[in-house]
């Protein structure tokens, strides 16, 4: 991300940027359609094209221009090592997304608030995940049982990484109705940009908001 950022905001000599993400279930026509709209092909006429004439297409005007391609795979995740960080910077990030404000509402939060982060085994995305889930969490017990339940997990495991955080945060939220709040986002294939105001018409039909009289 942070490479496509920069080669679409920074002068260079590449006359096409192109991101694309590639996940284990991506569709190659659905792919040829991201290039494509970076190209100027998004008309109805050429999305309802076959694979072998959009592929046509879009080497025609690649073949006479110098493009860089940034694929985001996810299956590649896998394969990269993860550097952990040390124990006091691991700390301070668990800190900065826990907060402050909760870490000092009990004077006992605080040491266990460091075993939660131990927890986490140095890895960015499970410091930043989980301190964000116990952000809200002011009790011994709600720090206590994130501890039991972190013991249950397979973190630090690279490979059993992403489900068991989800599932840590998912179990966490304060609610029943935030959770199917959440769960209406599979409503989306992976990679979509989500319109806000579409999962609000959706939440507010489902009942979830009954609080409110209308969708505004």
């Amino acid at each position: 991300t942070k490479l496509n950022n920069k080669f679409s905001t920074t002068p260079n000599d590449f006359e096409v940027v192109i991101w694309a993400l590639v996940s284990k279930d991506s569709d190659v026509g659905k792919i040829q359609d991201r290039i494509g709209g970076n190209l100027g092909f998004s008309d109805d006429s050429w999305k309802n094209k076959s694979v072998d004439q959009k592929t046509t297409d879009i080497y025609g005007v690649l073949g006479n221009k110098k493009f860089v391609e940034v694929c985001g795979e996810m299956e590649a995740q896998k394969k990269i090592k993860v550097k952990c960080l040390e124990t006091e910077k691991a700390w301070e990030l668990f800190r900065s997304k826990a907060g402050d404000e909760t870490l000092n509402s009990h004077p006992d939060i605080l040491n266990l608030a460091k075993q939660v982060a131990e927890r986490c085994g140095g890895l960015p995305r499970a410091l930043i995940t989980i301190g964000r889930a116990m952000a809200c969490k002011k009790t011994l017990g709600e720090w206590k049982y994130a501890i039991e339940m972190l013991k249950r997990c397979a973190l630090p495991k690279l490979e059993n990484e992403v489900f068991p955080l989800l599932k840590f945060s998912y179990d966490n939220l304060p609610n029943a109705t935030m959770k199917c709040c959440l769960l209406y986002c599979c409503l989306h294939p992976e990679g979509y940009c989500i319109p806000k105001r579409r999962l609000v018409e959706y939440w507010f039909c489902e009942g979830l908001l009954n609080e409110f009289d209308r969708i505004s």
